[in-house]
Order: C-alpha cells, then sequence, then structure tokens
C-alpha cells in the first residue's frame, strides 16, 4: 500500500500550484473476503484489497468531484491534475462557501473486531455449512435458498486545504444474509434475514437462521385478503425500508432546499405523534453508518431528528450548511466513487415503546402483521406517500393467527399513518443495517387485495 499521508500531502501541494483555491482528498481502502453458497453447497468466494480516491477541487466557485481506483502515488497525482482542468471548464456553483475549515474526531466504540480481522474463506464456508444445516432441522419443509457472508476491513483518511494534517480511522463490517425456502404440497415461500454490523456483538447464526425459518414455513400457503382498510404491524425490518424511502429523504437538507420535502418550512412543529421520538446518531456503538468523522472529516454526533413528533433539526453536510447559515450536522456521505458529498442519515434510531409485539397483536380486534415487502423504494419522499407489496405477513383475529398473506398492496402517508393513525411502537428492537427500529402498528392502512 502506498503511504497514504505523503500522497495526501503531495496532492494538496500539487493542486494548489495547478491553481486550485481548494482540495479535498478522500481516500478508502478496502480489504474483503466473501463466499456465497446456494442450496447445492459453496458457489463462489472472493478476497482482495481495493483503494480509491476521490478529490474535490475549487477553484473559487468553480467545483468539481473526481474519482478513481489508486495504486500508486502517479494515481493520485494524475487524479489531481485531471480534477483540476475539469474544475477550470465547468460553470460556477453561486451557493458554494468552501469546504469544511476544520476536520476532527468523536469518540467511537465496537467499530472494531479483531475477529473479524482474522477471518478466511475457510471459517466464512465453515459458517455456510453450518446455516444450510440448520432449516431443515427446525422443519423438514424448509432449506436454506441462498447463504452470503462478507467480512471487511475499512481504512479512510481525509484532508483539505484547511485541515493538512491527514485524519484517519479504520473499521470493520460483517454482512451475513441468509434465505430460507419453504416447500409444501406445491406451494413455497422464502424469507431472509440478515445481520449487519462492524463486530459480532450481536450475532446469533442460530437465531437468525430459526426466525426466517419460521416466518417461511407460517406464511406457506399464502393468498391475498380482502381489499380494505386494515391496521398493520409493519415489523422492524419493513418499519426501517419505511423509514429509509420516505422519511431520511424529507430530513436531508438537501431535498428539503430543493422543496422537495414535505418537511419543509415545518422545523419545531409537530410532524409525527408524540409517541415517536427519532435520533440521528454517527457514533453509535456496533452500527455501520458510526464513524469518528463523516465522509468530509467533520466529526459525527448524536442528534435527536424528531423529538416526541417535533422537528427539530435536518440533516446537513458542509455545503446545505453554508445555504441554510448553519452548521454541518456531521452528515456528509458520499453516495458513489467521483461522487460530491450529500447530507444523509449515519444511524437512524427510533426510541421504542412499551407493549410487546405479541401484547399489540393481542389487543388488536384484527390486524395484518407484515414481515417483508417489495417495492416500497419506489413510494415518494416529495408528497410521503406509501407503496408496497407484502410478500410475508400474517392476518390476526383476536390474537389468533387467521392466514397467511402475501399478493397485496399497501398505500397510506406516511405523515398520517405515524400520527394521527398511529398505535404503539414494540418495545423490541431489531438492527436493520443503519437503522435500529421497534415494529410500529399504524390504523386505517389501505389494503388492496381480492375483492368482495
Amino acid at each position: 500500500m502506498i503511504d497514504i499521508e505523503l500522497v495526501v500531502s503531495k496532492a494538496i501541494k500539487k493542486a494548489e500550484e495547478l491553481g486550485a483555491s481548494e482540495v479535498e482528498l478522500h481516500i478508502i481502502e478496502e480489504k474483503e473476503v466473501s463466499v456465497y453458497a446456494t442450496s447445492k453447497g459453496v458457489e463462489g468466494a472472493r478476497r482482495g484489497t481495493i483503494a480509491t480516491a476521490d478529490v474535490r477541487i475549487a477553484i473559487g466557485k468553480k467545483v468539481t468531484v473526481q474519482g478513481s481506483v489508486i495504486s500508486s502515488e502517479n494515481d493520485v497525482l494524475n487524479l489531481v491534475e485531471k480534477a483540476v482542468s475539469i474544475a477550470r471548464v465547468v460553470p460556477e456553483d453561486p451557493n458554494w462557501i468552501s469546504l469544511p475549515k476544520s476536520c476532527g474526531y468523536t469518540s467511537t466504540f465496537d467499530l472494531i473486531d479483531d475477529r473479524i480481522k482474522a477471518l478466511d474463506t475457510n471459517t466464512l464456508t465453515s459458517i455456510i455449512r453450518e446455516t444450510l444445516k440448520i432449516p431443515p432441522q427446525v422443519d423438514r419443509r424448509a432449506s436454506a435458498n441462498e447463504v452470503a457472508i462478507n467480512a471487511s476491513v475499512i481504512r479512510k483518511w481525509i484532508a483539505n486545504t484547511y485541515s493538512t494534517n491527514v485524519i484517519t480511522y479504520e473499521k470493520t463490517l460483517f454482512s451475513f444474509i441468509v434465505e430460507v425456502k419453504a416447500s409444501e404440497e406445491g406451494y413455497e415461500s422464502s424469507y431472509y434475514k440478515y445481520y449487519y454490523a462492524p463486530t459480532f456483538k450481536e450475532f446469533n447464526l442460530e437465531t437468525l437462521v430459526k426466525d426466517a425459518t419460521t416466518i417461511a414455513i407460517s406464511t406457506l400457503k399464502a393468498k391475498p385478503i380482502e381489499t380494505g382498510k386494515y391496521s398493520i404491524i409493519f415489523m422492524p425490518s419493513v418499519f426501517a425500508a419505511i423509514l429509509r424511502a420516505l422519511l431520511v429523504p424529507a430530513v436531508r437538507a438537501d431535498q428539503v432546499q430543493k422543496n422537495r420535502s414535505p418537511l419543509a418550512k415545518k422545523l419545531f412543529t409537530k410532524v409525527l405523534s408524540e409517541n415517536i421520538t427519532i435520533v440521528d446518531d454517527g457514533a453509535a456503538p456496533n452500527m455501520i453508518g458510526s464513524a469518528p468523522f463523516d465522509d468530509e472529516g467533520v466529526p459525527t454526533k448524536r442528534k435527536t431528528v424528531i423529538d416526541k413528533g417535533v422537528l427539530l433539526t435536518y440533516l446537513y453536510d458542509t455545503y446545505t450548511a453554508y445555504i441554510d447559515n448553519q452548521e454541518s450536522t456531521g452528515n456528509a456521505v458520499r453516495p458513489g466513487l467521483g461522487s460530491p458529498p450529500t447530507p444523509n442519515a449515519t444511524n437512524f434510531i427510533v426510541i421504542p415503546g412499551t407493549k410487546s409485539v405479541e401484547d399489540i397483536i393481542r389487543d388488536s380486534r384484527d390486524v395484518l402483521v407484515v414481515y417483508s415487502t417489495i417495492g416500497e423504494w419506489l413510494s415518494n419522499p416529495v408528497n410521503g406517500n406509501l407503496g408496497a407489496t407484502a410478500t410475508n405477513a400474517i392476518y390476526y383475529r383476536n390474537g389468533e393467527p387467521v392466514q397467511p398473506v402475501k399478493g397485496i398492496t399497501i398505500s397510506g402517508n406516511i405523515y398520517k399513518l405515524l400520527n394521527e393513525d398511529f398505535e404503539a411502537l414494540s418495545r423490541e428492537v431489531e438492527l436493520v443495517a443503519n437503522m435500529l427500529v421497534p415494529a410500529v402498528c399504524v390504523r386505517n392502512v389501505a389494503v388492496a387485495g381480492e375483492r368482495k
């Protein structure tokens, strides 16, 4: 690996010599090992290391971001030269003020697991073989259809014109996903569970696979229910997907400034039920969005986005913060190589309720429990309208399961559902990628299924 700190120093100096007024270097090195399997056994394995660099150049108000895979000092210096030449000819950005004027660190915990660093393809293959054994042990109708495991060690470096001392951190990431398939009398059902976190701290292989098996079996012979309005419990993985599709975009400052958010001009007003509090925490232990600083080098921090239903802040990077005369909230995220940072959620945490899912089901006369959906990513964050298709669900009446359900579409407005139609949050929470969320029960949800 090249000497990153030395290269960054040379790159910033070169850019300034070429006429750049501001320079930012963002470099990532990722070492990964992964194994993929189907019910037939291990299908493939991969191991490797990749390094990438992003260079943001400003010449006055002319700004560009260029990125590439790198393997040498010359790759970085050539990227800088290319970026400067492009910055000379791009149009001025009237909203550009500057790069972050200072960089730094926030204390973080549970971001590195030496056991993940030590993983190799043989160890991952052993985990997969153990995974494949569990579903048929739980129920003979079940089998693990797909299993994928990935372990990574990530190192990141950032420096800019105003903070030429390179700041850096390291973290590990471990992802495990299993899809369990159930078959009986020509009927099929499948369900997947996954774990994605920096450490093994909360990883329980047997529990994950058994949970996936139980839901796959319990949703066999599913069919649509009648069209109508229903109370629905969105289980944590579904609730997280809905928040990611509809609420996170609405609190991003760039979307607010583009008038693409229904929460524009609603700071310090009630937008959700008083029972809902949501925190964005860029330094939460053992969550994938955590880091000591964001993708601009600004220290991450914990901030309450919605407090008892009241909107308290938007999520800012430096660029959007300058526009609103605010400070960055440490939420700069680079969506891809060669893309400028944009504000986004780090870790979204919904404060749980006090009732168990079991109690919520029992207290509801009729309720549809939805375990998985597809298509929620096509919902409209500009107006908050939800649209999704349930793929695994169970309909309950008086606390007892009546029938498994699939093939229905669910719709409603997120701000109505999580306000006047809100019923309860569960006390159980689940880690779903960069979200830690409970289940949520809402009423008056439109369901399109069978016609009466």
